[in-house]
């Protein structure tokens, strides 16, 4: 195999949504059901985990294909003011990217950036305005200026994160939004495309009967890229690129990558910067961890000291025992803690705020970031310092291989 040249490029792209040029595990049946709605005119709605790579295949499969997508991302969304706000500024850029020239001599185009433009200068303090009704008058001119568009020009409307208008918002607006959303869109006909990763609540928009879009999308489950064919994309792409990686090397990556496409290739990308022999094995991968865990270290060490201990252990047992409810008596144990309301409100600070670190799913708790997990496991001295039960080395090394089995063998530990 040829050494890899001086100039290669890593093959392996992570934290954006992949494109068209960048390489990707094919995923055949998603795209498939994505360019039938497209062509039908559909109403597609991607459920699944976070960073399962929802946003990747409708971007992805719309730019391979030279189909115009016009995306709103709705995460975290504030208020009407910032949602207004949002999706003005993106159909701004969705508009002025279809032609400058047919901006300036077609009057409808102008038309419609000169009202868009309208629109962003008067969203703002658009709620302190309009106190005594539903604040939806921008969003409506905003859907108008947006059928406008479709009428005239094939495209798609992609809405992500569409359950936080329905999390985060008072009730009255969100179902003000919602409503006004569903019904302006339908009678665009043009395809619709819409991805959550809150399961519950995301799926709830389209099966709940109380919901504004009750019925209104196909849903799609998302599941993670199966093993095989994951591992046959990373060796395809390191030999690309001059590399041989072995199938165990891919197993590895794919175990300590965990189930995220974005995560996998974080690791990957990582691993292909300090390879420098001809066959990618253990000792690269290490490297790579080591280096991700590194990064990880200011924001581990900023959340661990604005906690308590107490709050600090029971983020150690939601790392370690993320496959336990947070009830159980094992994991109750781990985290010290006597009921599960306790474990609740020791990690309030870790759940709530803009950039929340843990997640409740279920019964369960779990950190949102693999490798921040991965990080807080791999804390020997604080672990076995705040954890009585994991003193034992043998205690600690099998909790830890439960987390990941083919974490490197510096990190794990003697057997």
């Amino acid at each position: 195999m040829a050494p890899r040249p001086a100039n290669a490029r890593n093959p392996f792209v992570y934290g954006r949504v992949l494109g068209r040029d960048d390489a990707a595990c094919a995923r055949p049946a998603y795209e498939t059901a994505i360019r039938e709605a497209v062509r039908d005119r559909g109403r597609l709605a991607l459920a699944g985990d976070r960073r399962l790579g929802k946003s990747s295949l409708i971007e992805r499969t719309h730019e391979r294909h030279g189909l115009p997508l016009l995306r709103w991302d709705f995460h975290q969304v504030l208020s009407v003011d910032d949602l207004v706000r949002r999706a003005a500024e993106d159909l701004d850029a969705f508009v002025r990217a279809l032609s400058p020239v047919a901006r300036r001599v077609t009057p409808w185009l102008r038309e419609v950036g000169i009202g868009i433009e309208d629109i962003r200068v008067g969203a703002h303090g658009l709620e302190a305005s309009l106190r005594t009704r539903v604040p939806t008058d921008h969003l409506k001119r905003l859907l108008g200026f947006l059928a406008q568009v479709a009428r005239r020009r094939p495209m798609s409307v992609f809405i992500d994160e569409l359950q936080d208008v329905r999390d985060r918002l008072p009730p009255r607006e969100a179902d003000a939004v919602l409503g006004l959303l569903r019904s302006e869109l339908q009678r665009m006909r043009v395809p619709c495309f819409f991805a959550g990763s809150a399961r519950d609540s995301f799926r709830g928009l389209f099966v709940s009967e109380a919901s504004p879009f009750f019925e209104s999308a196909r849903l799609l489950e998302v599941e993670p890229i199966p093993a095989a064919e994951f591992g046959a994309f990373l060796r395809k792409a390191f030999e690309a690129g001059g590399h041989a990686l072995s199938e165990e090397a891919a197993a590895v990556l794919l175990a300590v990558g965990g189930e995220s496409p974005n995560d996998v290739q974080h690791l990957a990308h990582e691993t292909w910067n300090v390879a420098v022999r001809a066959t990618v094995a253990g000792p690269e991968i290490g490297r790579a961890l080591d280096k991700i865990l590194a990064d990880q270290t200011p924001l581990a060490d900023a959340w661990l000291a604005r906690l308590t201990r107490r709050q600090v252990r029971v983020l150690l047992a939601v790392a370690l025992y993320e496959h336990l409810g947070y009830a159980t008596e094992e994991f109750l144990g781990a985290a010290g803690e006597p009921r599960g309301a306790a474990v609740v409100g020791a990690l309030k600070p870790c759940v709530q705020g803009a950039e929340p670190i843990v997640e409740k799913v279920g019964s369960r708790y779990r950190v949102r970031s693999r490798y921040l997990r991965l990080w807080l496991c791999t804390r020997r001295h604080l672990v076995q310092e705040l954890v009585p039960a994991l003193r034992p080395d043998a205690a600690y090394q099998f909790a830890l291989r439960r987390v990941c089995a083919q974490l490197p063998a510096d990190l794990l530990g003697p057997a």
